[in-house]
């Protein structure tokens, strides 16, 4: 099931059911903009973890290549050679695993984080600020067309001129922040 369409011609007529229609976009957009800023959150919060666990293995890498054996005698045993050549690999292993972590950390965020951000208060945020601009100019409207319709009938004619102008200009700018 998607959400159902929002006609241009329907946000002229400003009925109920465009109303209700145009309610299930704004709660998904809410829902979508949630749902971006929890993925964020989480995300950061990963890419930190990772971060200071790439730290940690870069440590422990560094304590693996500086260990040294201390050997009785004058020369160390073969097997002494072999685990302090094996300890410098296993190392050398570490930080080139480590390396492609950060990487991979840093393209996450240039890749995914950032753009997601971009997204969610450029074009969320442009909507909202749509909605807000629609809500004004909404209650403007309904607010002039309520007190048009109080006016005495014997009020002076430029007096309901200047109101049915009045009313006019309202009508022009709500829908003008309807179609957008």
């Amino acid at each position: 099931m998607g959400l159902p369409t929002l006609e241009f011609s329907d946000s002229y007529l400003d009925s109920p059911d465009f109303r209700e229609r145009l309610q299930c976009h704004e709660i998904e957009l809410e829902r979508t903009n949630k749902f971006i800023k929890e993925l964020l959150k989480d995300g950061s919060l990963l890419i930190g973890a990772l971060r200071n666990l790439s730290m940690a293995v870069q440590k422990f890498s560094q304590s693996l290549q500086d260990f040294q054996f201390e050997c009785i005698g004058d020369a160390e045993t073969d097997d002494e050679i072999s685990i302090a050549q094996s300890l410098k690999e296993f190392a050398r292993l570490l930080i080139a695993v480590e390396e492609e972590r950060r990487r991979l950390i840093q393209n996450a965020n240039d890749v995914l984080i950032a753009p997601l951000e971009k997204f969610r208060k450029e074009q969320i945020g442009a909507a909202k600020d749509g909605k807000k601009k629609f809500d004004k100019e909404s209650e403007k409207y309904y607010s002039i067309l309520d007190k048009h319709l109080n006016l005495s009938a014997k009020k002076k004619e430029s007096h309901l001129q200047e109101a049915d102008s009045q009313i006019g200009r309202e009508h022009q700018n709500f829908y003008e922040a309807s179609l957008e």
